[in-house]
Formats: structure tokens, sequence, C-alpha cells
């Protein structure tokens, strides 16, 4: 059920960076990942595009850390920590 979980936040990750984060549990960089967007996207729109130059880049790079952080924590999360494989 934990892997399921974190397939599906790597998912939501991919629409909306740090969301998905947050379902994984990770609640600090999921947050964090959630604001920068939001403070990303609100400075494009305060600069009406202007600063797009600025702002793309950024939204990669906070959205290919949600993705890797939710791909990295797939990876290292041993079967025996996950609760279905105990039945």
């Amino acid at each position: 059920m934990k892997r399921l979980i974190i397939i599906i936040g790597i998912i939501v990750n991919l629409v909306v960076p740090g969301l998905g984060t947050l379902m994984m549990g990770k609640w600090v960089s999921g947050f964090i990942q959630f604001a920068l967007i939001a403070l990303i996207w609100l400075v494009g729109a305060i600069t009406f595009g202007l600063a797009g130059f600025i702002v793309v880049p950024l939204h990669g790079l906070v959205w290919l850390w949600a993705l890797g952080g939710g791909i990295w924590t797939l990876i290292k999360t041993p079967k025996r920590e996950l609760p279905s494989s105990r039945y």
C-alpha cells in the first residue's frame, strides 16, 4: 500500500509539484515545494510574464526536485518496511 501511495504521489507531482510529496508524508519538503511553485508563478503573474526567463527554469528545477524526491523514496524504501509485505 505504501509503495502504491508513493507511485500515486509521483504521478501527482507531474501535475502539481509538492502535492504528491505531501501525499507521501514528506511534510516539510512537500510544503516547501508547493510554496516555491506558488511563489514562482506569483512572480510570473505580477510581472505579466516578463520574468519568464526566470520563472520557467525555476519551475523546472522545483518540478525535477519533486519528481526526483518521489522516485528516490520509491527506490530507497525497503520492502521489509512496507506494511503490505508483512502478510
